[in-house]
C-alpha cells in the first residue's frame, strides 16, 4: 500500500501522497493520506538514517503529526502542503514527521452513490489512518507510539475523540468493514483540539446558557441565514435550555483541578464554573496585552497600535472576512474600554454579558446545533444513508413541550418532529460515539491519550465556551492525563494559536520519551 518518496525542494521533504490506509475503501479519494517527512530523515532510496535532526529527533523517534481536514463534520480529502487550512510547513519547520489523513463525513458518497459518511464513520476513518501507521512502523519514518492529532472544529471533535476512544471496542465493526489493520491499536500520544464541536448531547443547552439573554445573532451565511433577532418563540426555548444546562453541568462533580473545589454554575452568569471561565479570559487579554507591548507576533487581527491602550480603545484596523464579497476587509477596532482594563500585569473583565455586547456576540439561531428547520451540519452528520437529515437531541421536545400554550402555532410546527427521536436508539448510539465525554472519566474501557491541548479563541461563538472548559476540566479530573488548556485572545472560530507554541509543545512532551 506505500508507494515511491517523492523529493520536494522547496521543503527539503519526501512525500507519499494519496495512500490507502484501509483495505476496502468506499470513497478512495477520501479514505487515504500524505505523508511528508523532512528529508534528514531519509536517503535517497526511502532508507530511514540514522541522522539527528536539529529538534534532537532520529527517524526512530520523532513524532508524528496527525491532521485531519474535518470542518463541519464534511468529509474531507487529505491536505496537501499549498493547502492554507493545514499546519503542514509549520509542522515539517519544526521538523517532524507531518501526515494529513483524508476520511468520510456527512455528505459522503460510495461508488453506488448511496450515503457512507454517518457518525461515526469520520471517527472509524482516522482510527484505521492510526493503525495504518503504526502497522509500518519502521519502514516509515516516526515513533509511532508518539502520534500528536491535530484538528479544528468538527476536526478538533475528532482529536478529542481520538485521544479518548483509544482501542475501544466500540468501533471494532466498522473498523472490520472499511479494512482497517484490527492486529495493530489506535490510542495516540496526544491530542491537540482546536475549538472542537463536542458533547453535542449538551451543546444546544451550554449554548444558551453562554449566550442568556442575547436575542441578537450576526448569522450564519454559509449555513443559510443573516443577521436577526430571535423570535419569541426561539427566545422562550433559549431560556429553557439554558436552565437545563445548569442542572447537566452542576450534576457533573467536576472539581476545581488546583483547590478541590466543586465547580457549579447559577442560572445567570455567575458560580464557581463562570468564575473559572472569566478567569481564563482575563489570562488570555493579558498574554495578548503583553505581547502587543513587546512588539510580539500576536494572534488574531494584526493591528498597527503598539500601545495597550490604543487597542483597548479600539484605535486599530482589523482585517475581517466579508461573506458578501467572499474577501478580507479593512474595520475599525472594536472599543473594550467599557469592559476590559489593563494596569500592565494583570487584564480585568467586567462580565460575560459586558464583553457580549460588541466582541463575543452571539452567532447563531435556537437551538443552535439542533436547528428548528434541519439547517445545521449537525443534522446531517447525525442522519443515516436513508434519511439525510434529522433531529438528534430529545432533550429539546419536553422543553418545548413547556411552550405549547404560549406558542401553540411553532409547536404544532415544530415539536412532533423532536418527539419523533425520543425513543430512537439508533440515533442515540450514533450520538454516543461522537461524544467523547462518554469516554472520559467513565467506566468505558478506551486508552486516553496521556497529554491533551486545547485551544480556543476568545471571539468564537460557534459554541459555548463552557464546552472547552467543561472538557479541559473533565480531562483534569481524571488524575490520567496532562492538559495545556487556554483560550486564545481575539481569535476566533479556527486555528486559534500563537505562532510556535503547538510545535514548542510537541517538542515538550516526546523530549526524552522512550
Amino acid at each position: 500500500m506505500l508507494k515511491d518518496w517523492v523529493y520536494l525542494k522547496e521543503q527539503d521533504c519526501y512525500f507519499m501522497e494519496r495512500v490507502p490506509y484501509c483495505l476496502c475503501p468506499e470513497v478512495p479519494e477520501q479514505q487515504c493520506m500524505n505523508i511528508y517527512v523532512p528529508a534528514v530523515f531519509l536517503t535517497g532510496e526511502g532508507k530511514l538514517t540514522e541522522k539527528v535532526h536539529e529538534n534532537g529527533f532520529t527517524a526512530s523517534t520523532v513524532p508524528v503529526i496527525f491532521e485531519n481536514g474535518l470542518a463541519g463534520y464534511m468529509e474531507a480529502e487529505p491536505f496537501d502542503l499549498e493547502d492554507g487550512r493545514s499546519g503542514a510547513k509549520d509542522f515539517l519547520q519544526a521538523g517532524f514527521v507531518y501526515v494529513s489523513c483524508g476520511c468520510r463525513g456527512r455528505s459522503s458518497r460510495d461508488a453506488r452513490g448511496k450515503g457512507c459518511g454517518k457518525s461515526p464513520l469520520s471517527l472509524v476513518d482516522l482510527k484505521a489512518g492510526i493503525r495504518f501507521l503504526k502497522h509500518y512502523a519502521g519502514v516509515l519514518p516516526g515513533d509511532m507510539k508518539k502520534i500528536i492529532s491535530v484538528g479544528i472544529s468538527a476536526g478538533g471533535a475528532m482529536s478529542t475523540l481520538l485521544g479518548s476512544t483509544g482501542n475501544s471496542e466500540n468501533y471494532e465493526k466498522e473498523l472490520q468493514r472499511a479494512g482497517a489493520f484490527m492486529e495493530e491499536t489506535d490510542d495516540i500520544f496526544g491530542a491537540q483540539c482546536y475549538c472542537p464541536i463536542i458533547d453535542l448531547d449538551h451543546a444546544d443547552l451550554a449554548y444558551e446558557w453562554m449566550f442568556r439573554g442575547k436575542t441578537h445573532y450576526t448569522g450564519m451565511p454559509f449555513v443559510g441565514f443573516g443577521e436577526g433577532d430571535l423570535t419569541p418563540f426561539a427566545a422562550a426555548l433559549s431560556d429553557r435550555l439554558a436552565d437545563a444546562y445548569v442542572e447537566y453541568f452542576n450534576g457533573l462533580g467536576l472539581r476545581h483541578p488546583v483547590s478541590g473545589e466543586p465547580v457549579q454554575i447559577g442560572k445567570e452568569h455567575e458560580g464557581s464554573g463562570y468564575t473559572c471561565l472569566m478567569e481564563k479570559l482575563e489570562e488570555s487579554a493579558a498574554k495578548y496585552l503583553k505581547k502587543l507591548e513587546r512588539g510580539e507576533e500576536l494572534s488574531g487581527p494584526k493591528i498597527p497600535a503598539t500601545e495597550a491602550g490604543d487597542y483597548i480603545r479600539g484605535c486599530y484596523e482589523a482585517m475581517n472576512f466579508d461573506f458578501p464579497s467572499e474577501s478580507l476587509v479593512s474595520v475599525s477596532g472594536i472599543d473594550k474600554s467599557g469592559w476590559l482594563s489593563w494596569d500592565g500585569t494583570k487584564a480585568r473583565i467586567a462580565g460575560l454579558d459586558q464583553m457580549q455586547e460588541t466582541y463575543h456576540r452571539r452567532l447563531k439561531l435556537c437551538p443552535s446545533f439542533d436547528d428548528l428547520n434541519l439547517i445545521q451540519a449537525e443534522n446531517q452528520e447525525l442522519g443515516t444513508p436513508d434519511c439525510d437529515k434529522m433531529h438528534f437531541n430529545p432533550l429539546i421536545a419536553p422543553l418545548m413541550e413547556q411552550l405549547q400554550s404560549e406558542f401553540p402555532r411553532e409547536t404544532s410546527q415544530y415539536l412532533e418532529d423532536y418527539q419523533k427521536i425520543s425513543d430512537d436508539k439508533e440515533l442515540a448510539q450514533r450520538r454516543y460515539l461522537i461524544n467523547p465525554m462518554n469516554y472520559i472519566g467513565t467506566e468505558e474501557k478506551a486508552d486516553l491519550a496521556p497529554h491533551y491541548r486545547i485551544r480556543v479563541g476568545s471571539r468564537d461563538a460557534d459554541t459555548s465556551l463552557m464546552i472547552t472548559l467543561t472538557l479541559a476540566l473533565k480531562l483534569m479530573n481524571t488524575g490520567r492525563t496532562d492538559v495545556d488548556y487556554e483560550i486564545v485572545w481575539d481569535e476566533p472560530h479556527g486555528r486559534a494559536d500563537y505562532p510556535g507554541e503547538v510545535a514548542a509543545w510537541v517538542q515538550k512532551i516526546c523530549a526524552n520519551v522512550e
